[in-house]
């Protein structure tokens, strides 16, 4: 996945990141974006190891952490508090590269697993992106048995 090797390369980009000169609440920010990027990459390695190895409900699973982990990170990035910090701040360029890393990834995912939709045992599989609360909704019609 071309978006999973963008979320290391932003994920390296924050590791290797100086603090000097940032205020605390950016500090904290930054802290913050580095795990959760770190947690969104290791549940994004896994569905991109199920979706390899054809393991469908691990792939719904992994799928449905990475969206948790997203949305987590994304409702964060969003709320007043922390956009004003971002705006009037020196991590802007990182807080947008993290929210397209993060937006590639949920694009990627959802297009590869429609390629499988009918091995999956899934009549529709749709993701949308709200605004309030600032959120990925995924929506899953599965078969009956």
């Amino acid at each position: 996945m071309k978006s999973l090797e963008r979320m290391k390369e932003v994920s390296n980009q924050l590791d290797s990141m100086s603090y000097t000169g940032l205020s605390v609440a950016e500090q904290g920010m930054m802290s913050f974006l580095k795990v959760q990027l770190r947690r969104i990459l290791e549940s994004a390695q896994r569905l991109q190891a199920n979706l390899d190895q054809k393991s469908w409900e691990e792939v719904l699973v992994n799928f449905m952490a990475t969206v948790q982990r997203a949305n987590l990170l994304y409702a964060y990035l969003m709320q007043p508090s922390v956009l004003s910090t971002v705006m009037s701040g020196k991590v802007w360029e990182v807080s947008e590269t993290v929210i397209e890393a993060i937006f590639d990834l949920m694009a990627e995912s959802i297009s590869i697993m429609r390629r499988s939709l009918k091995e999956m045992n899934i009549d529709s599989l749709t993701l949308s992106l709200n605004s309030s609360p600032p959120s990925f909704n995924i929506s899953v019609a599965m078969k009956g048995t």
